[in-house]
């Protein structure tokens, strides 16, 4: 694989996994179209869907020389023996910068906290950035605390720069946030009323620097 990334994704048989496949056309896990979706602008979902329906824990890396794929998924599955799910409540459709994402409709601090043991204690697979990989991310704007990320974590939200959110639309003009988000909410109310628990660390990987990230392995959170 090229890179890979720990993302949650919501399981098949759940409402919120069913708003995904409708939004964005195609089921996360499988990578295979659906028939029964929104009528959506592909240019509003080119960004995300190369992404899948997620929420970042650990934003993609390259592994590290000398580490094994195998050796990953074997860290990430003991992690997971050690997290407990975390249930981050309703999400909602909402602004995020110039996009759309769904977001805590309460944001709590528990999932905060799962994402954050995820990005510190499998960093030792990341390859270190490299310093034209480094430029683009901080000519692209960032605080000075997020330019701290960058150098210790190789991205900038993380720890208390970290929003969890489930993207819906790439960039989006001014005058289409709102037209967004709210076609968003009168769509998805029916799938999004439940709360929503995260339950498992999601292994992505990505083939190519073109392809789209495909789900490789689910592990459950099984501590009580």
């Amino acid at each position: 694989m090229y890179r890979y990334a720990v993302f949650f994704t919501p399981r098949a048989d759940e409402p919120l996994a069913e708003f995904g496949r409708r939004w964005f056309g195609f089921d996360t896990e499988t990578r295979q179209s659906v028939a029964d979706h929104w009528p959506i602008l592909s240019g509003i979902i080119r960004t995300p869907a190369r992404y899948g329906f997620h929420a970042t824990l650990k934003a993609p890396f390259r592994l590290r020389k000398g580490r094994a794929a195998d050796e990953l998924m074997a860290a990430v599955a003991a992690l997971a023996q050690r997290l407990s799910p975390v249930d981050v409540g309703q999400l909602l459709p909402a602004e995020l910068g110039s996009f759309i994402a769904l977001r805590q409709a309460l944001p709590t601090g528990a999932i905060n906290d799962l994402a954050f043991t995820c990005v510190r204690d499998l960093d030792a697979f990341r390859e270190p950035l490299t310093e034209e990989e480094q430029d683009a991310i901080l000519d692209k704007g960032v605080t000075r605390r997020q330019k701290g990320n960058v150098f210790a974590w190789g991205y900038p939200y993380v720890d208390k720069d970290y929003v969890f959110h489930l993207t819906l639309t790439s960039i989006l003009a001014p005058h289409e946030l709102a037209q967004w988000r709210g076609q968003a909410l009168a769509w998805g109310m029916e799938y999004l009323a439940e709360p929503v628990v995260v339950r498992d660390l999601c292994v992505f990987g990505q083939e190519t620097p073109d392809a789209p990230f495909r789900l490789l392995e689910r592990f459950a959170l099984q501590a009580p």
